[in-house]
């Protein structure tokens, strides 16, 4: 049997263990990989490059949907493609003359008790009794999306927010894609969570008690990284004595079991308002492009543009605050650049100016528009939650025209 294989990440080692041995691998599939050849001496090869001298493809992504669909966009057939996350392809014989039958059933079977069931007892007492442990001071106490956002619009404060990346970041563990690990980072992320100024909101998600409000897949994957060991390392740092604000207010749609539209609406025109009537900077990595193509911004008076790189943006932190400052006077400055962004909004308002930290809120509502049940790509802007684009489409007019007319400086 002759198979390629779809990505050389984690799943590739689950997949491994249940190979049969008179399998052959052809090459890799790796569609961002720097090197042709991998450590084994097999080839790697990008998606386009495929031949079809093959028997099956092994999808190893826990994410495989979009990756089998556009492989049968390709028109390979659907009984080459095994998806091995994919619990039903593991139940076709057909597939047997790939995978061990018993040992894949197994890996699915371990692999859903670590990432699941044991994250799900882990967790069980504090969704149970958040209330009381709140009110205990043993969790942290966040103020709901709703009085955050009303707050930005009365009052003329400045908010940053800590999610996950964040933490991992201050905790020397190496998270967002976009960001690579930076000591001098992860000291400022932890200068700025615990540092307490009259005009600045921290914002955490809210995580740590009730999870019932999300879908099923996000309290699963929030119970997953919210591990013992990881809520301790958050509770060392927290303060129970203090209020935060919610960081999802950024994520208004994808995690909320609620969808319908009239609430997903409200959520958004609430948050417009934050900015509406005012002038505004736009702080966003190169490809960001926030509010490009939809109304997200047309109530504000007017925007103008701040790019910085899309990856690694502290590396050019001191170029970014200078010109930030320089374009910001009298603005209100919205940032879009990871946790850049955190460090940006904490020194702006130390200075007097006002500053959001509005994530991936663009994203977030062109799911929002298109009713997306799933992840997917948003043409020409950056979906760092779903795809690492090499390539980037076109904006297509008369979008194009606007935005290069709003860019006041590119920082490379």
């Amino acid at each position: 049997m002759r198979v390629y294989i779809y990505g050389r990440g984690l799943g590739f080692k689950y997949v491994k263990r249940c190979l049969l041995e008179q399998v052959e691998i052809i090459a890799y599939i790796d569609n961002y990989a720097q090197d042709k050849v991998s450590g084994d001496g097999i080839s790697i090869i990008k998606k386009d490059e495929l031949l079809q001298d093959f028997d099956f493809i092994i999808i190893t992504l826990m994410k495989y949907e979009v990756v089998r669909s556009d492989l049968l966009k390709q028109g390979i057939g659907r009984q080459r493609i095994i998806s091995f996350f994919d619990r039903e392809d593991a139940e076709k014989d057909i597939f047997y003359s790939v995978l061990d039958s018993h040992r894949w059933k197994s890996e699915l079977m371990w692999k859903y008790q670590q990432e699941v069931e044991i994250p799900r007892a882990d967790n069980a007492y504090y969704e149970a009794n958040a209330k009381e442990l709140e009110e205990r001071y043993e969790l942290p106490t966040i103020i709901d999306v709703d009085k955050t956002i009303d707050i930005l619009i009365g009052e003329e404060k400045s908010l940053t927010r800590f999610g996950d990346g964040e933490f991992e970041m201050m905790f020397g563990r190496n998270r967002p894609r976009f960001q690579v690990l930076d000591k001098k980072l992860g000291n400022r992320l932890c200068e700025a969570l615990q540092k307490s100024l009259p005009n600045l909101m921290i914002a955490i998600a809210d995580n740590y008690g009730d999870l019932s409000k999300y879908t099923d897949e996000a309290a699963d994957a929030i119970r997953q990284y919210m591990s013992p060991e990881v809520r301790k390392n958050h509770m060392s740092l927290l303060d129970m004595h203090r209020c935060y604000y919610d960081a999802y207010l950024s994520r208004p749609y994808y995690i909320y079991r609620d969808k319908s539209f009239g609430v997903i609406k409200r959520k958004f025109d609430h948050i417009k308002e934050i900015w509406s009537g005012k002038d505004v900077l736009i702080v966003e990595g190169e490809h960001t492009r926030f509010g490009v193509s939809n109304d997200l911004m047309d109530g504000a008076t007017s925007v103008v543009r701040l790019l910085v790189p899309d990856k690694n943006a502290f590396s050019k932190y001191d170029a970014i605050i200078e010109a930030t400052k320089k374009y910001g006077y009298k603005r209100l400055i919205i940032c879009v650049i990871g946790p850049t962004a955190t460090i940006l909004v904490f020194d702006l308002a130390k200075t007097g100016y006002r500053a959001i930290d509005i994530g991936q809120l663009d994203t977030e509502y062109e799911w929002f528009l298109r009713e997306a049940k799933d992840k997917c790509d948003v043409s020409y802007k950056t979906v760092s939650e779903f795809i690492d684009k090499e390539v980037y489409e076109d904006i297509s007019e008369p979008y194009k025209s606007i935005y290069e007319e709003q860019i006041v400086e590119i920082i490379k």
